[in-house]
């Protein structure tokens, strides 16, 4: 018996899944522009599936919109995870040349420099979790009573 070798490829969909029909719509160039921004807010992956959500009514999946404030946190954030990577990748050299050398001046230099930048770090951190803690009282500060009047 001979076995049969697909030619590569996308799986073939059923008839049902099959998309055949084309619409073709004319848009003006302002126009154009909106949809493909509003196209960009969303999570669709091309034009043609975000005019056909919207056309028949299925849930537009969006992006998170974020704030200056919370894209501050996000990038102080980042660039701590990389100081942590960092960190660790001189750990591991550390432990490696401790298992290898006799010479503790070397070890000794390697710990001061790690102190440092964990340090470095902590404070990163602290200014972190400052921020929040302002973005925090500024939302509680702000808030409105069910009457209108400031809190």
């Amino acid at each position: 018996m001979e076995k049969k070798r697909g030619r590569g490829g996308a799986p073939k969909k059923e008839d049902s899944e099959r998309k055949e029909r084309i619409v073709r719509v004319l848009f003006n160039e302002p126009e154009y522009k909106k949809l493909v921004a509003r196209k960009e807010t969303t999570l669709s992956p091309n034009l043609s599936e975000f005019i056909r959500t919207v056309c028949l009514n299925k849930p537009l999946h969006m992006k998170a919109q974020l704030s200056t404030h919370q894209s501050d946190v996000l990038s102080l954030l980042v660039e701590m995870r990389s100081d942590m990577l960092r960190i660790g990748v001189n750990i591991n050299q550390a432990s490696k040349r401790i298992n290898s050398v006799t010479d503790y001046r070397d070890l000794q230099r390697d710990v001061q420099f790690m102190s440092g930048e964990v340090d470095r770090i902590n404070k990163q951190i602290q200014a972190v979790m400052r921020t929040v803690s302002q973005d925090d009282h500024t939302k509680t500060t702000n808030l409105v009573s069910p009457d209108g009047s400031p809190n």
